[in-house]
């Protein structure tokens, strides 16, 4: 089966004149948000603009990409990048207004970018999370708080966009990066809603359950799309209230999450009926330990995690794949330095994980043993009545 790489060979001749914008554009584009676009694409509060065929050698020639290499997904990005800038439909897309903020101390990781596709056409892409740790500490930090930093700038970033630009827009993105979209268009003025063709979510997680009865999301609702591979475990997390279109995909698990995996034909993903045994399986072993803790509890947990982390020296993804006896030595010396009831805490979270891990494991095996005995007792009974049916009617 083919993916967004053989898209780009397939359907890239094309411009979006010959061609409107489809889904798995939409995907490419999320895709191209993680490039590191710093000094390369003007900022939001600049007026110039590049053309995306112009900036891959730049950035080749400027940015380092070794501490990628050990990273599924994140490490194919600068090829991929390379060969989308390559083709006619990517190529001649304008680029602007990108601003990337990364602050550890308050545990923000946000980035954003203006496509322009044709003249008064937009697509705001949004980064999901990426090598940094902070990232990932904000991403648990929707567990428990109502609004996190990166939704905050998503926000902010959504409104000067449609301040600073004329026409209409898609907004996007993978993983956080899809959170964002749906955040900054539900928060728009009713008139710049109206210039919001469709908000895309590629296996983005969900909000808390208050924020799905805000007017502001229940305005735009209709006009999202969550696209989640098969087997998805981070488009799952938390809650969502719109139909989940689930893609099929080359991964396993929670490896599904990247989207060079997901497969489709032409310009259309190829969709399976529903999500998978273990996909439901580690969702609700998640939603389970999530509901049996206060947001306390979680916000603790939380920042016990990082402060052990954190104790490494560990900043990103990079640092722990690259030194990880260290990492691990350290983690173990860490906790032992925390106190008794931080330590505590951390075991006894850890312990509920397991076990409702352990009670979804025993479900999942029950539910199989049933279904299959189930199965063997219909076949039976089949094979009875076929017997009955042959004597019925020799008499």
């Amino acid at each position: 089966m083919a993916n967004v790489i053989d898209y780009l060979n397939w359907r890239g001749d094309l411009s979006f004149k010959n061609d409107e914008f489809n889904e798995v554009d939409n995907l490419v584009l999320s895709i191209l948000t993680y490039i590191d676009f710093e000094g390369i694409v003007p900022s939001m509060a600049e007026s110039g603009e590049v053309i995306l065929k112009n900036t891959y050698e730049i950035y080749k020639n400027n940015k380092d990409t070794t501490h990628l290499k050990d990273l599924p997904f994140l490490k194919d990005v600068p090829e991929f990048f390379k060969l989308a800038s390559q083709t006619t439909r990517f190529g001649n897309i304008i680029l602007s207004s990108y601003e990337s903020q990364l602050d550890g101390e308050i545990s923000k990781q946000f980035a954003a970018m203006v496509f322009s596709l044709e003249k008064d056409y937009h697509f705001i892409g949004f980064r999901g999370t990426d090598d940094n740790l902070a990232g990932w500490k904000e991403d648990l930090q929707m567990s428990f708080k109502d609004e996190i930093q990166s939704q905050k700038e998503a926000v902010n970033y959504t409104k000067k966009a449609m301040e600073k630009y004329k026409g209409e827009f898609i907004l996007g993105g993978h993983s956080k990066g899809g959170n964002l979209s749906i955040y900054g268009a539900s928060h728009v003025n009713e008139v710049d809603f109206d210039r919001i063709l469709e908000v895309y979510s590629n296996d983005g997680p969900g909000f808390q359950k208050e924020f799905l009865h805000k007017e502001g999301y229940l305005r735009i609702k209709d006009r999202i799309i969550s696209i989640v591979p098969e087997s998805s475990i981070v488009g799952l997390l938390m809650e969502q209230s719109v139909e989940r279109h689930i893609v099929s995909s080359k991964g396993i698990t929670i490896f599904q999450h990247n989207p060079f995996l997901w497969e489709l034909m032409g310009k259309s993903f190829i969709y399976k009926e529903g999500l998978t045994k273990e996909s439901l399986g580690i969702n609700s072993t998640i939603n389970s330990w999530l509901s049996s803790l206060s947001n306390e509890e979680r916000e603790s947990f939380v920042n016990t995690l990082f402060d052990v982390i954190k104790g490494t020296g560990a900043d990103t993804l990079s640092d722990i794949n690259n030194a990880k006896l260290a990492i691990a030595d350290a983690l173990i010396k860490t906790f032992k330095n925390l106190g008794k009831e931080t330590q505590d805490n951390l075991k006894s979270v850890m312990d509920l994980l397991f076990q409702e891990g352990n009670k979804t494991f025993r479900k999942v095996i029950t539910d199989d043993i049933v279904e299959f005995f189930e199965k063997r007792r219909e076949a039976r009974r089949e094979f009875i009545r076929g017997i009955k049916s042959k004597k019925d009617n020799k008499a």
